[in-house]
C-alpha cells in the first residue's frame, strides 16, 4: 500500500465514507457559507480526496475557513460526511506537517492551541487567559480590546480567575489523563456510510413538570462571556417551578477546537460529563449552549455504539458510563413542558416584539443525531414565541452560520456571515434575534457594531437569549436575567411591556 492509499483509507476509516460514491453534484459548495474564502471549497476537496491527491488536499486554505456547520453533510444527497473529511484532513495536517503556511491557518491554528492547552491545564476554559494567549500567539493586542473592557467591568470576566485559576476541576488528573489518551492511536472506527434517503423523523419529547429537578451543565460560556444566559436560564426555570442541579465537578466538553483537531480527544472530554451525570443519577441534563449539547448528544451516541470507548472512559475516570443522562437544550425543555402550563404563567406577553428566530446550526444538525427539528425549516422556537405573545417573521437565514468559535481568528468571515443573516432578517421585517447558543448570540451580538460599520445598511437588532425572553414574559423584571449587559442596547424592546 502506498503513503497515498494508506492517507485514504485513514480518512475512510475515521469518516465511514465511500469517496467513490462522490458525483461531484456539487450542493456542498453552493451551501458552504465559507465557500467564497476558501481556494478548494468542499466538492474540489471532495474531488482531490476521491482522486488520490491526499497531500493537495492536507495543504488547502479551506480547512483553515471550514465553520464546522454540517450544512455540507446534511446536504449530500448521497450521505457522505463531507464535514468529517474537513475536520480529519485537518487534524492529518497537523500530525503530518503538510499545512497551508497561510494567515488563515496560523491565526486558527494558534486559537485552537490556546484554547486546548487552557483547557487541558485548568479542566474548564478560562476565557481570559484563553484570549491573552491567542494575543501574544498572534500579535493582535489591539483585537475587541474594547469589548474586553467592557466585558471586564460588567463582571462577565474576572481577571482573578486566570490569576488564581478559579473555577477549575477538582479532578484534574483525569483531565490530564484523557489528553494523553487523545495523542495515542484511536481504536475508533467511523461506521460506513451509504447513500440514502434522507428523512426527519424528529426524536420524542420528554415530558417535564413543574417540581422536577433536572441535571444542569453550563459549560464554559456560561460561566463568563455569556453569564446573562446562565442568569436567564436560571430565572426562567425558577419561574417555571423547575430545580437545577449542576454536574458536580464538570469540565469543557472541547467545543469547537477538539473537534476541529483530534476526533478523540472530541469524544473523551464529553464522556467524562457523561459519565458524572449518569453516577450522580441525572436523566435529563440541560445544556444551554447548543455546542456543548452537539458534542454531548453525538458523544452519548457513540460511547452506546462502543464498548471500546466505555472501557476508555471507565480506565481513565473510575466511572463507567451506563449512557442514561440524556442532554437537552433550552428550547427542547420548553417543548417538553406543557404549553397550558407555560400559558398560565405568562405575566407580560411580548406583544409587539417582530422576531427572528435564528437557530444557527448546532440545534438541527446532524439531523439523525440531534432529532430536534426539521433541519432546513425549524419552526419549534416560533411556537414559543407565538405562545407567548411575540410575532415570529418569516425568513430564509434561521439556519446558515454565524462563523462559530472562529469569531477571534477570523473576524472578516464572522462579520460577512452576521451581515447576511442580519440583512435577510431586517429585510423580513425582524426588530431582533432570539437566540438559544452563547457562540450565536456573541456572533450577532458583539460582532454587530464592526459589521454594521463597515456594511452600513443595517439597523442595530438587539439579540435576546430565548431563557431571557421566557422569563420576561412570565414576569422576571430586564434586570433580573441582565438583558442590559448585551453590546447591542436590548432594554428598549422589553421595557415597554
Amino acid at each position: 500500500m502506498t503513503e497515498t492509499d494508506a492517507l485514504k483509507h485513514r480518512l475512510e476509516e475515521s469518516t465511514g465514507n465511500d469517496y467513490n460514491c462522490c458525483y461531484q453534484c456539487g450542493k456542498c459548495t453552493a451551501g458552504c457559507p465559507s465557500g467564497a474564502f476558501m481556494d478548494s471549497p468542499p466538492a474540489r476537496i471532495m474531488r482531490l480526496v476521491q482522486a488520490g491527491y491526499i497531500e493537495e488536499a492536507l495543504k488547502s486554505e479551506a480547512l483553515w475557513f471550514c465553520v464546522g456547520c454540517m450544512t455540507c453533510t446534511a446536504r449530500c444527497p448521497q450521505n457522505m460526511d463531507i464535514a468529517a473529511t474537513m475536520d480529519s484532513l485537518r487534524s492529518l495536517a497537523l500530525e503530518k506537517g503538510l499545512v497551508s503556511e497561510s494567515k488563515a491557518k496560523k491565526l486558527v491554528t494558534a486559537f485552537h492551541v490556546s484554547f486546548l492547552n487552557n483547557v487541558r491545564k485548568h479542566g474548564r476554559l478560562q476565557e481570559l487567559s484563553l484570549v491573552s494567549s491567542y494575543k501574544l500567539r498572534t500579535r493582535s493586542y489591539l483585537q475587541d480590546s474594547e469589548s474586553g473592557v467592557k466585558m471586564i467591568m460588567s463582571g462577565k470576566i474576572n481577571p482573578l480567575h486566570a490569576l488564581t485559576g478559579k473555577g477549575g476541576v477538582k479532578g484534574k488528573d483525569q483531565i490530564e489523563k484523557i489528553f494523553a489518551a487523545s495523542e495515542k492511536d484511536s481504536h475508533l472506527v467511523a461506521p460506513k456510510r451509504h447513500p440514502t434517503i434522507k428523512e426527519f423523523i424528529p426524536k420524542a419529547t420528554h415530558s417535564i413538570k413543574p417540581g422536577m429537578t433536572i441535571g444542569y451543565y453550563p459549560g464554559c460560556s456560561l460561566s463568563g462571556t455569556a453569564r446573562e444566559y446562565d442568569i436567564s436560564v436560571k430565572k426562567m426555570c425558577s419561574l417555571l417551578g423547575l430545580k437545577l442541579q449542576e454536574i458536580e465537578d464538570w469540565n469543557c466538553c472541547g467545543a469547537t477546537s477538539a473537534h476541529a483537531t483530534n476526533h478523540k480527544l472530541a469524544l473523551l472530554l464529553p464522556a467524562r460529563n457523561q459519565a458524572l451525570a449518569d453516577a450522580q443519577g441525572l436523566t435529563v441534563v440541560l445544556a444551554p449552549c447548543a455546542a456543548c449539547q452537539n458534542r454531548q448528544v453525538t458523544t452519548r451516541k457513540a460511547l452506546i455504539a462502543s464498548h471500546e470507548l466505555r472501557e476508555e472512559v471507565l480506565t481513565i475516570t473510575g466511572i463507567k458510563p451506563t449512557c442514561t443522562a440524556e442532554f437537552i437544550g433550552v428550547t427542547q425543555l420548553l417543548e417538553a413542558m406543557d404549553p397550558e402550563e407555560i400559558k398560565k404563567r405568562v405575566k407580560k406577553p411580548l406583544t409587539g416584539l417582530n422576531l427572528a428566530c435564528y437557530y444557527g446550526c448546532l440545534l438541527v444538525r446532524p439531523m439523525d443525531d440531534m432529532g430536534f427539528d426539521d433541519p432546513e425549516n425549524p419552526l419549534k422556537m416560533e411556537a414559543i414565541m407565538s405562545a407567548l405573545g411575540a410575532t415570529p417573521v418569516d425568513w430564509a437565514f434561521k439556519i446558515e452560520c454565524c462563523g462559530a468559535g472562529l469569531t477571534l481568528a477570523q473576524q472578516q468571515l464572522v462579520e460577512e456571515l452576521t451581515h447576511s443573516i442580519a440583512k435577510n432578517a431586517a429585510d423580513n421585517g425582524a426588530d431582533a434575534f432570539v437566540v438559544a447558543c452563547p457562540l450565536c448570540q456573541a456572533n450577532l451580538d458583539m460582532r454587530q457594531g464592526s459589521m454594521r460599520k463597515r456594511f452600513g445598511d443595517i439597523k442595530q437588532m438587539p439579540v435576546y437569549y430565548i431563557s431571557e425572553l421566557v422569563a420576561i414574559a412570565c414576569g422576571a423584571t430586564p434586570s433580573e436575567v441582565a438583558v442590559g449587559e448585551h453590546f447591542v442596547p436590548a432594554l428598549d424592546f422589553v421595557s415597554k411591556l
